[in-house]
């Protein structure tokens, strides 16, 4: 029988893996292109869409730390920035440090592993816990119907980006 968890990790796993075969054989010059001083670069956005993840799982739904900070993710990376990029300014975006994608990556399936296993644990009662962000409460089941949503979102930025640089077949 499925359950809600087994709903969210199947969108979870599909949008990971098709972030995966979206960034394959991408230079670092592609990784790194803006279409315009005002748009995401691709490398940006996996480090992005690995740290929206860990923080409202890791941290909000399972009140612990993030695989960022107990990981010394900062140090693997060289990426000095403690958010998720929320509320960045263009100018922090276009002066990402070179990185190299696989470790980003690495980060991203070690913030999975640990997401799957805080859903696991959740009990169907415990999606209705609620979390009030001083903006009013929202719940566990929000936060991770959101995760899916945003992550997709991005997802769709990367494969426009990957098209604007490789075109349709590429």
């Amino acid at each position: 029988m499925s359950s809600f968890k087994d709903a969210v990790k199947s969108g979870m796993t599909e949008y990971l893996e098709e972030l995966k075969e979206k960034l394959e054989g991408l230079s670092e010059a592609e990784l790194h292109w803006q279409a315009t001083l005002d748009t995401n670069t691709l490398i940006w956005l996996v480090w992005h869409m690995a740290r929206v993840e860990d923080n409202w799982i890791n941290k909000t739904i399972a009140g612990g730390e993030t695989i960022w900070s107990s990981g010394d993710w900062a140090r693997k990376t060289g990426i000095g920035a403690d958010g998720s990029g929320w509320s960045q300014k263009m100018d922090e975006v276009r002066a990402f440090p070179q990185v190299d994608v696989r470790i980003l990556i690495s980060y991203y399936d070690a913030v999975r592993s640990s997401a799957f296993d805080v859903i696991d644990a959740m009990s169907e009662s415990d999606g209705n816990n609620e979390i009030d962000r001083g903006r009013g409460p929202i719940t566990w089941n929000w936060i991770l119907g959101h995760v899916v949503v945003e992550e997709s979102q991005h997802l769709g930025q990367v494969a426009l980006i990957r098209g604007m640089i490789r075109g349709l077949d590429g």
